[in-house]
């Protein structure tokens, strides 16, 4: 005879399942939804027919006259389950629906057979169940079989969890069977088919399918909650007793301390659940708390982006760690820290357009896990027409779209040896990025733990804007200070210099000889070179002020090459220019200075014989600009000076910008410094690559990006 315990788990089994499914339908109808309200539904009802059978039992009626209803009920039940796994797994294609028709059909035959005398028969029955726990358990196991094929770690963990849990609640429906039949057996199958149902529930609403961690945390919940309301409920009653009226006062009070107590116990059970089993991810959590703190009182980003990688690094929550910083034209991120192996150093818009175009206006943080997900969902599912063949309708146009930029953002996280990027922001604007990625666990990062990275991040934005903000001002004050005293400086210099230089001139060094004649030659010389450097020092303190007008880049590099021509007679100038090169906004003077510069750096690089090429041409800043909803690609105009020297090394390379570097021994090591600042006041970039070589041809490329200016280049106004 069907017992207490039975009743009961059942009882728990179709509170849990209409109350799971009708939860979520008051929050949202989408189709992951209501496939699963009708799968918990299904799962109810069936558990309601043992509740029935255990109410007829005790009224000695016959129970095995809902034996029919029963097996029915598991049938529905089964193509429920079938409907809402595929629904998971994102199966919509041919052969996933030709699977779930033969489930239909299987299960139809069940429906007929149960309600025809066959059912009377000896051994149908145990053949019905057993063909309907069959399918069920194919169906799991083809679950466990789609997650050995996922590359997401956490996410084949997760459906293999999703599989097992499923077989085990299958199992202890099994033995409830079992025990309606007269074994001695516990009937607890309803309490974990009650567990398995409220866990999947929890997995929809959170969006994150099984996540371990708040799953443990919300079960504790649960059935603490459960326990809670049960002890008040059963001390009531033992108060009350037959007492109907005093039992319903008592039951609003004891409801109302419920309601009163469920978020206050609710999230210290959260806190313990996590306290006691993921002590590591706690304590990960409050070190990124304390952390905030502290960065609102560090001014150098080296310092923050170095606490924050520690921090994140030394919780062992973290094997790859990097921090990215946007570039000063916003077309590249700069990597600035890492820890663990070396990301790649530049991430910019022409190598990975589809990654570098989310992070520029993204607003919440991009998962590895969240794409593998809807990559999973998004699989090609053609559609069937009347004479069975494969179409695509339009609809799959954009869905192919989607899956190609989700393809290409996986593959930018792949670069970037990354599985969590969390954007900073500044006043709606992206500034950099951190990513992270932890090949020593199974489960993705958990909600809590995102959301300490997120404050972490808001702080750290507000950092780098702070520190941006401070770089101005202080540059301002120093450019200030270094002009007033350049300009004290000069005239206490070129004064005694022009009376020394006059006095070496009135002797006249033809009249003089031997050593005499030398010295006096030397003076002249060296006059002259400070002179030089007295010069240079005061165009790179002096304020930068310049005509800014539309010019054509081509004609600043032929005028620079006719002038220094007859400089260098020995060496070949060549020229490689882009006629459809738009112009650019800027001061036509200060741009051919630039270029003068650089091409004779290029000629001491070779000991003034060889060949150094200039070359312009037109660039995109994105290959693919309708990803960042742009209209047309941001256009910049490239000039490249060539040389065939030795190169430079890593170390020159690093410091052949700053100021009084150079590697020239009569050099002043202002010249690149005024260049770049030049540059950078007409809103370009320049930049040198090299690699240093004992054999010539390597060379040097300095390489100067300006952006066009709003006139449409010759080429688009001629198509016009």
């Amino acid at each position: 005879m069907f017992d207490t315990l039975a009743s009961q788990s059942a009882l728990v089994a179709v509170i849990v399942c209409i109350a799971s499914a009708a939860a979520l339908l008051l929050r949202s109808t989408q189709g992951s939804t209501v496939r699963f309200a009708l799968f918990a539904f299904a799962v109810g009802a069936y558990h309601a027919s043992f509740l029935a059978a255990a109410i007829a039992g005790s009224a000695a009626a016959d129970p095995s006259r809902f034996l029919s209803l029963r097996v029915s009920l598991a049938a529905v039940a089964v193509v429920a389950a079938d409907l809402f796994f595929d629904g998971i797994l994102g199966e919509d294609s041919l052969s996933a629906r030709r699977r779930r028709r033969r489930t239909l059909l299987a299960a139809l035959l069940v429906v007929v057979v149960t309600f025809t005398p066959l059912l009377t028969m000896r051994g149908v029955t145990p053949a019905l169940s057993t063909v309907l726990l069959l399918l069920l358990l194919s169906r799991l196991a083809r679950v466990f079989g789609r997650a050995r094929h996922l590359d997401s770690l956490a996410e084949r963990t997760r459906l293999q969890t999703l599989a097992i849990g499923g077989i085990v609640a299958a199992f202890f429906c099994a033995i409830d069977l079992l025990a309606f039949a007269g074994l001695p057996l516990p009937a607890v199958g309803g309490l974990i088919v009650a567990l398995y149902v409220y866990f999947l529930s929890q997995a929809i609403l959170s969006s994150r399918l099984l996540d371990l961690h708040e799953l443990l945390g919300k079960v504790l919940v649960f059935g603490s909650l459960a326990l809670i309301l049960a002890v008040v409920y059963g001390l009531l009653f033992l108060w009350v007793g037959d007492r109907r009226g005093f039992f319903l006062s008592n039951t609003l009070v004891a409801s109302s301390l419920i309601l009163i107590l469920f978020e206050p116990v609710k999230t210290r059970l959260e806190e313990t659940a996590t306290r006691v089993f993921f002590r590591e991810q706690l304590s990960f959590t409050r070190g990124l708390r304390r952390l905030v703190p502290r960065l609102m009182t560090t001014i150098e980003l080296p310092r923050a982006f170095a606490a924050v990688l520690d921090e994140v690094y030394e919780a062992k929550r973290a094997t790859h760690a990097g921090a990215y910083l946007l570039d000063q034209g916003g077309l590249a991120f700069q990597l600035q820290e890492y820890r663990g192996a070396q990301p790649v150093r530049v991430l910019d818009g022409n190598t990975h357009p589809a990654l570098v175009a989310f992070l520029l206006r993204a607003q919440t943080p991009l998962s590895r896990e969240a794409l593998t997900r809807r990559l999973g969902r998004s699989d090609d599912r053609p559609f069937t027409t009347q004479r069975g063949t494969l179409e695509q309708p339009a609809a799959d146009e954009s869905k192919s779209e989607s899956v190609a930029q989700e393809t290409a953002l996986l593959g930018g996280l792949d670069e970037l040896t990354a599985d969590l990027v969390v954007p900073l922001r500044v006043q709606g604007n992206v500034v950099g990025f951190l990513c992270l990625r932890d090949e020593r666990l199974a489960d993705a990062y958990a909600s809590d733990e995102i959301a300490a990275l997120i404050a972490v991040c808001d702080q750290l934005a507000i950092n780098v804007e702070n520190s941006r903000l401070f770089g101005v001002l202080r540059e301002r004050d120093r450019l200030a200070a270094l002009g007033e005293m350049s300009a004290g400086l000069a005239h206490e210099i070129r004064n005694p210099l022009a009376a020394i230089k006059g006095a070496a001139q009135e002797l006249d060094p033809r009249q003089l000889r031997g050593d005499d004649k030398e010295l006096m030659e030397i003076i002249i010389d060296e006059v002259n070179r400070l002179n030089g450097v007295v010069t240079e020092f005061l165009d790179y303190a002096r304020p930068f002020r310049g005509t800014f007008a539309a010019l054509s880049v081509n004609d600043a590099v032929k005028r620079t090459a006719q002038l220094m021509q007859h400089d260098l007679a020995d060496m070949q100038l060549t020229l490689d220019l882009d006629e459809a090169a738009p112009d650019v906004s800027g001061d036509a003077e200060r741009l051919q200075q630039v270029l003068i510069n650089l091409v004779l750096n290029a000629a001491d690089a070779m000991g003034r014989k060889g060949r150094v090429s200039l070359s312009t041409r037109v660039v995109d800043s994105f290959k693919d600009a309708a990803l960042i909803g742009l209209k047309g690609p941001l256009r910049s105009v490239e000039v490249r000076v060539k040389d065939e020297g030795p190169g430079m090394s890593a170390a020159t390379l690093n410091q052949i910008f700053i100021p009084f570097f150079t590697t020239k021994e009569r050099g002043t090591g202002l010249g690149l410094a005024l260049c770049q600042r030049i540059v950078q006041h007409h809103g370009g970039q320049i930049e040198v690559r090299s690699i240093e070589a004992p054999s010539r041809d390597h060379g040097a490329t300095f390489i100067i990006r300006l952006p066009a200016s709003a006139r449409r280049d010759k080429a688009a106004a001629a198509e016009k």
